[in-house]
């Protein structure tokens, strides 16, 4: 049972100092995945990591920032500093309540505020709250060192995430409608332009390599690459001393 399932008196005897945050996105996902890819990705993986440390489960964020992929209806986003706002006041509830860990697992890679929301409040709140981060995207290349990914080439609905999709929520992905595409330009130029000028299908990768068997050992390995990476992080924080003024 996860903690959202829970009353809050058991809750409360529990009593867990590490609060799991999952974030996705509603976005456009190529012809072959459905909009709720990254948030089913995120569901799925603080399911798994509240499983394995029995933290304070929140119901991942199905919203957050997403313009690169305006042009077709169905992704929904907010603005940066919105969401700014909106994870601040979560954690800072959290506070309150004496939670002294939260994990914020990443699960779409263009959440770019979210490495200055978390600076910030390391800087302003270690050692009384941790908050580590914990970005899908950056076990790519282990899980390519391990055999578990064939391709080098995604960024958007290719091989991982259409594998994980055909593990979580096959029924929604759509194989008979995949084509691989990898853009001229370099990822940073989403920024001059939405992710259709550079992949007129809008994916990024090569996902006719996914299969559901490669899904169910990526997401294996992503939860547990994501509680080695918080565990550590953790670590690193808890045993820093005070320098002149500051914690941080």
């Amino acid at each position: 049972m996860y903690s959202y399932q829970m009353t809050a008196d058991d809750i409360v005897k529990q009593d867990p100092e590490l609060a799991i945050i999952p974030v996705g996105s509603l976005e456009q996902h190529g012809p072959h995945l459905p909009i709720m890819t990254d948030w089913a990705i995120a569901d799925e993986m603080g399911k798994g990591v509240a499983e394995m440390t029995g933290g304070f489960l929140i119901p991942a964020l199905p919203i957050s920032t997403c313009r690169e992929h305006m042009g077709k209806k169905g992704s929904v986003w907010m603005e940066p500093l919105t969401f700014y706002q909106m994870m601040n006041d979560i954690i800072m509830s959290l506070k309150t309540q004496g939670f002294k860990k939260v994990c914020i697992l990443q699960c779409h890679g263009g959440i770019f505020i979210m490495k200055p929301l978390v600076r910030d409040l390391n800087a302003k709140y270690n050692p009384d709250l941790m908050v580590a981060h914990i970005d899908s995207m950056d076990i790519t290349a282990a899980l390519r060192a391990e055999g578990l990914l064939e391709t080098t080439t995604e960024l958007h609905a290719g091989e991982s995430e259409a594998s994980k999709m055909l593990a979580i929520a096959p029924e929604t992905v759509h194989m008979d409608r995949v084509v691989d595409y990898v853009p001229e330009v370099p990822r940073p130029y989403l920024s001059y332009g939405s992710i259709f000028r550079a992949t007129p299908a809008g994916l990024w990768g090569e996902p006719s390599f996914a299969t559901k068997e490669k899904g169910e050992a990526i997401m294996k390995r992503s939860v547990e690459w994501a509680v080695e990476e918080m565990n550590n992080i953790f670590a690193y924080m808890e045993k820093k001393e005070k320098f002149g003024y500051s914690y941080f």
